[in-house]
């Protein structure tokens, strides 16, 4: 009965998790930022008791990587941590389930249990935050890859008549289906300039995108903007830099790959081609030196001694060293 009840109660946990993580890693509509208040959270109704659950740790990083992420809802904080304290009791249920049973049934593997519910209880409280972060990283890369597209699309729908609040829009529009990571930037970017400046909408992309590339077009933009002079050529010149560092990026890769490959070689490949190389010779050369050690080889005892015949003592001039006869204390030799 309490092994059923155990397999059940691990049953529903692996469900829950891959549930829970499933929602927090597709994210949904989390690229819809208009509309992300009416987003429905992960755990519902049950998001704020959860998140209020665990004391949380001051982590200043947590609030940029939920808006890297693309998690804009305004409880995307509580949210994440209702998901991580949902993980650690629901992990702490089951262990205690599991250590009734292994108290009454099985008290010798007691001790690899509790360290083992240890293990997977760290795991619970931080692999939500390495899962955001690797989100976080993914689509920095993903909306600055995308970017020198977006900027050609603004640059010829401007060029057209539309001015840049309207481009913007329209493009965050057109492209939604093939890069929606920066329709969902350019679409809020539109709306913070009609709030306030382009400059200042600018400066708040680079803020929560936070990388070279974003930082360098709101500082041109906004150099562009203070001088007067056309923001149309400054978006084109900015999306061909872009791309020469992506093809100067890639090439330095290129190279870098040649050297890394060269260890995989030496380790992988340089042991076989010996081995090719030397083993029939070594083959060979232990084939001979069996057969010839056999009785009637070149190499067996009787041959040797047989070659050698009897060992005749000489003198340096070569001639026969013959001892000398024992003499007595006097001299005088003994007979």
């Amino acid at each position: 009965m309490n092994v059923t009840l155990i397999t059940v109660g691990a049953f529903v946990l692996i469900s829950l998790t891959l549930y829970v993580l499933g929602r927090l890693i597709v994210g949904g509509r989390r690229n819809d930022a208009a509309n992300a208040p009416q987003r429905p959270l992960a755990l519902g109704p049950l998001t704020r008791p959860f998140a209020a659950s665990l004391p949380a740790l001051a982590d200043e990083e947590l609030p940029k990587d939920l808006r890297r992420a693309g998690f804009y809802h305004p409880l995307a904080m509580k949210e994440y941590l209702a998901v991580r304290n949902a993980l650690v009791w629901g992990w702490l249920t089951l262990c205690v389930v599991a250590y009734a049973a292994i108290v009454r049934y099985q008290p010798s593997i007691l001790l690899f249990f509790f360290v083992l519910s240890i293990v997977i209880l760290v795991l619970c409280y931080s692999v939500p935050r390495l899962i955001l972060q690797a989100q976080a990283a993914a689509r920095m890369q993903r909306i600055q890859r995308s970017l020198p597209d977006g900027l050609d699309m603004i640059t010829m729908v401007m060029e057209g008549g539309l001015p840049l609040v309207s481009a913007l829009e329209h493009v965050s529009r057109e492209i939604g289906t093939a890069h929606p990571d920066l329709a969902c930037e350019l679409g809020i970017v539109a709306r913070h300039t009609r709030a306030r400046s382009l400059d200042d909408a600018l400066r708040k992309f680079a803020d929560r995108i936070d990388t070279p590339d974003v930082q360098s077009l709101a500082a041109l933009v906004s150099y562009a903007e203070r001088l007067g002079s056309n923001v149309v050529g400054a978006f084109r010149e900015f999306a061909d830099s872009i791309r020469r560092s992506f093809r100067q990026r890639a090439e330095e890769r290129g190279n870098k790959a040649s050297v890394k490959l060269l260890f995989p070689i030496v380790l992988c490949l340089a042991p076989p081609v010996y081995i090719l190389l030397l083993a029939p010779a070594m083959l060979e050369l232990r084939n001979f030196v069996i057969q010839q050690n056999r009785p009637g080889g070149i190499l067996s005892q009787e041959s040797v001694s047989t070659s050698a015949g009897p060992i005749t003592p000489t003198n340096y001039d070569g001639s026969i060293f013959r001892p000398a006869p024992p003499t007595a204390p006097d001299g005088s030799p003994i007979r």
